[in-house]
């Protein structure tokens, strides 16, 4: 559901000559859904997910594990859903949608790993290219994206989003530079996104990085870290403007607020991120293996709870919703499936976890229940993944012009929305809820104009009838 844009025509059906057109329009926006997570895709085990194929070898090479995108015990029934779909049907402020970007680290390749992750999220909500990814195969310092942890990638819903542009994040030099001379050993990638369905423009394009830090706790590693979190940061200042919207993402291996990477991260100045759990920039904070600390941050490893790797950090105007643009929604950022009701080094799956307790919706193509997503998530990685929810803004559509043709209304809508759902809602009380108007017409819109035609509309023994649009 967006915040709608509402545009009302008061009709006097007795007399069209004294018809007026009054206008009450709101800001518009959407949603999206954003997850970071590292699958362990292709970390040596073996109870791997088949691929849409049944490729033994594919199998062998990463894809993903039981119960990302389909039960552990019914590993290709891709309908009944897993941790991913889960995840769209968790209620986060009293709402709930699919996922719109899903940021990944540890993957093989897209036809191994990745793919057959597209291919499920379609299979389970029923439409063909609802999910694609893109095409850019990262790479890795190895030079082998079949092993060491795997290339980042990006999963997106084109319904909602548009994926722009791919630019790969390199140390200068080239990639030949990663590794130990950088500190970055996983290509950083770089994903330019606007809302589908409009015209990209300054104020609803933003970016993505995706990150894997090199993991270890020796002092090499944390100079790698920030090494790593040099070249980003020098990246976002260098090639893109200021004022740019910007989220970071991914795992970062270390809950250690403390370490020079998360205050190069941070650093006030242009482009400045800021991590949701510690918006005031404590450079103390360490919620690694610290029972006292922030349990619902934890997110490695799932079956027993003690590390925090996985973030979601923003540029300022996101996080505080400044100007237009993207903006997070406050209270939404969480690691899925954990509410700090699992022990310090507890599991996911200990029975005592309430994190999606009475929060799924039970509406969506198939109800996932949440002691099978508890079971899902110890199968489908050794992390959790981190969930937000944003609004971006989109153009708010607009009745340009209507006709009366006997009984019928006939509308022209303007600044529509390509694949938006509009209904015309009529009403005879202008204060009543959106809620109590009554549904007429409906049509999918396309880019710019179109006409929707309200059949047998207008009741001339009514005094007044009002109209509005709302865009789903």
């Amino acid at each position: 559901m967006k915040i709608q844009a509402v545009q009302t025509a008061i009709l006097l059906p007795a007399v069209l000559a004294a018809c007026c057109l009054a206008t009450t329009l709101y800001a518009q926006t959407r949603i999206l859904r954003i997850a970071a997570y590292n699958i362990e895709a292709d970390i040596g085990v073996t109870n791997k997910q088949p691929t849409f194929t049944n490729s033994v070898a594919a199998a062998a090479e990463g894809p993903p594990l039981p119960g990302l995108i389909a039960p552990p015990t019914a590993a290709n029934n891709f309908a009944a859903g897993g941790v991913l779909e889960g995840i769209g049907e968790e209620l986060v402020n009293g709402h709930a949608q699919p996922l719109d970007i899903l940021a990944l680290e540890e993957t093989t390749s897209n036809p191994t790993t990745v793919t057959p992750i597209v291919n499920g999220l379609n299979a389970f909500y029923g439409i063909a290219g609802m999910y694609s990814n893109s095409l850019y195969q990262a790479t890795e310092s190895s030079g082998n994206n079949a092993f060491g942890n795997g290339p980042n990638a990006i999963i997106f819903n084109t319904r909602t989003v548009n994926l722009l542009a791919s630019v790969p994040v390199d140390p200068p030099g080239g990639a030949g530079n990663l590794g130990s001379i950088s500190g970055e050993y996983r290509e950083v990638m770089r994903y330019q996104f606007a809302p589908a369905g409009v015209a990209a423009n300054a104020s609803n394009i933003f970016y993505v990085y995706v990150s894997h830090y090199k993991s270890g706790s020796s002092s090499s590693v944390t100079n790698s870290r920030n090494g790593e979190a040099l070249i980003i940061r020098s990246n976002m200042l260098t090639t893109l403007p200021p004022g740019a919207r910007i989220l970071h993402v991914g795992d970062f291996n270390t809950g250690d607020a403390s370490e020079p990477m998360y205050a190069t991260l941070t650093a006030p100045g242009t482009n400045q991120l800021i991590e949701p759990l510690n918006p005031l920039r404590s450079l103390s904070t360490n919620w690694d293996g610290n029972s006292t600390s922030e349990l619902p941050a934890k997110t490695d490893s799932v079956i027993a709870l003690h590390y925090r790797d996985d973030y979601q950090m923003m540029t300022t105007n996101i996080y505080f919703g400044t100007s237009a643009g993207l903006a997070l929604i406050a209270g939404t950022f969480h690691p899925f499936g954990n509410n700090g009701t699992t022990a310090y080094l507890g599991s996911a799956n200990s029975g005592t976890n309430t994190a999606l307790n009475n929060r799924l919706i039970t509406n969506g193509p198939i109800f996932i229940s949440a002691a099978q997503l508890c079971v899902d998530l110890t199968g489908a990685a050794d992390h959790l993944p981190v969930v937000a929810d944003y609004t971006i803004p989109i153009p708010a559509p607009r009745i340009s012009s209507f006709s009366l043709t006997e009984s019928n209304l006939v509308i022209n809508v303007a600044n529509s929305v390509t694949g938006g759902v509009i209904t015309v809602l009529m009403s005879t009380n202008l204060t009543l809820p959106l809620a109590n108007w009554v549904p007429l017409a409906t049509n999918t819109g396309t880019t710019g104009s179109f006409t929707i035609t309200t059949t047998n509309a207008v009741n001339s023994a009514m005094t007044a009838q009002f109209y509005l649009l709302q865009e789903m």
